[in-house]
């Protein structure tokens, strides 16, 4: 026969556990957990925009289009920490990005296509993390570009080929990033490839150091993915962007379909008063890209991209910022055409409260040199500007404005 419960037994329960708690080396783990995140919306003009016509033929034409995820991506995460105690903390991070205008997945069937990873942290030791993240590289050279900051995603580098707007980030890999020393760390990423017989086919790798002390602050970093398009990207129709051959007016299509992608940069800033100066140069190589393939040439053809960056900021107020930049972006093919974009960013950022801020940018650009273009109605090569991810206009030039609105949670 059951018997309740008494007050006696409850009693001895509740004390037998406090004992239990006060025991000597029995360890009281501190945790936490956080949602974050940022939602962005805006309109952006553009004057001409490469439009096939109903009947083939192809124009160009001005447009106004709902942008979202402008001056930052538009995110929800998690991130949290559990002390497991002797300065050690496990630590976590879950993030996805989305269409503010549809609310639809950035990319399609990952639901954290941003972040996803766990592993320790400790002052003393560093950091280390496991799962899909942003590789070193990135990291330390990221905050030095004007589009990361108040330029917003269109006033990036050309095709984001060099991987400071964080286009890829990498699958199956393990970071470190060291305590920092009188200013400087040094992290190190490693992606396992994941590829039975074939350990280096979507292997990546990315080394970097960092100092930051006020005034001044400086990146340097090497990155290195095998099969970037698959690796990295989410394949053909997983990667939107402007090489990608999911998107129909994008005028290099597979251009980033290549045997490995190989980049390296260093990038600095300095304030001095409400004025920040910022430089970044990055040198990328693409190897093999299928963009050149022909019945001649079957692996296609390298390519290489020099981009340098110089950019500035003044704070008129604590809440009202006004940005500009120049970019030099040259491209060389192993075959036939070099192509430059100069392209002009001009911002500024007004700050409603410490969360939410209202900005204004644009974007100019002026594309010379020899194109690699193809002419959609004739066939031949042309030099088209192509503002970041926006279709290519139909002329050498293209101008763009984005207004929009940041809201931080």
């Amino acid at each position: 026969m059951n018997h309740p419960t008494t007050p006696r037994k409850i009693a001895a329960a509740v004390a037998a556990l406090a004992a239990t708690l006060a025991a000597p080396g029995i360890a009281h783990a501190e945790s936490s957990v956080t949602l974050y995140g940022d939602v962005d919306a805006g309109i952006t003009y553009t004057n001409n925009q490469q439009v096939t016509h109903a009947d083939g033929s192809v124009g160009g034409g001005h447009n106004f289009q709902f942008t979202g995820g402008n001056s930052a991506p538009s995110r929800f995460g998690l991130t949290g920490s559990e002390d497991i105690g002797g300065g050690t903390a496990v630590t976590f991070k879950l993030e996805n990005s989305f269409y503010t205008g549809s609310g639809s997945f950035v990319q399609g069937g990952t639901l954290f296509n941003q972040n996803a990873w766990v592993g320790l942290t400790n002052e003393r030791y560093g950091t280390l993390t496991f799962g899909r993240q942003f590789d070193s590289y990135t990291n330390a050279l990221a905050p030095y570009a004007s589009s990361n900051t108040w330029a917003t995603l269109f006033g990036s580098h050309i095709g984001d080929v060099d991987n400071l707007n964080a286009a890829l980030n990498l699958n199956n890999a393990v970071q470190y990033v060291s305590p920092t020393f009188a200013g400087f760390s040094v992290s190190g990423t490693y992606s396992l490839g994941g590829v039975a017989g074939d350990f280096s086919q979507k292997r990546g790798w990315a080394v970097a150091a960092s100092y930051n002390t006020a005034p001044f602050s400086f990146g340097i970093g090497y990155l290195d993915l095998n099969n970037p398009l698959d690796a990295a990207l989410g394949g053909e129709q997983g990667y939107i962007g402007d090489f990608a051959c999911s998107n129909p007016t994008a005028m290099y299509c597979e251009l980033q379909n290549a045997r490995s992608l190989k980049t390296f940069g260093v990038g600095g800033s300095y304030t001095f008063g409400p004025a920040t100066f910022g430089l970044v140069y990055t040198h990328t190589k693409l190897d093999d890209s299928r963009y050149f393939a022909s019945a001649a040439l079957p692996q296609g053809a390298d390519v290489r991209f020099d981009i340098i960056e110089v950019n500035a900021t003044y704070a008129l107020s604590p809440a009202f910022t006004l940005g500009a930049a120049y970019i030099y972006n040259s491209m060389k093919t192993d075959v036939s055409g070099s192509p430059k974009f100069h392209q002009v960013n001009l911002g500024a950022t007004y700050s409603l409260s410490k969360r939410t801020s209202l900005y204004a940018v644009g974007i100019y650009q002026k594309a010379a040199g020899s194109g690699i273009g193809t002419d959609p109605v004739t066939g031949q090569a042309v030099i088209y500007a192509q503002i970041p991810n926006l279709p290519n206009s139909t002329s050498d030039k293209q101008v763009s404005v984005i207004v929009g609105m940041k809201h931080s949670f």
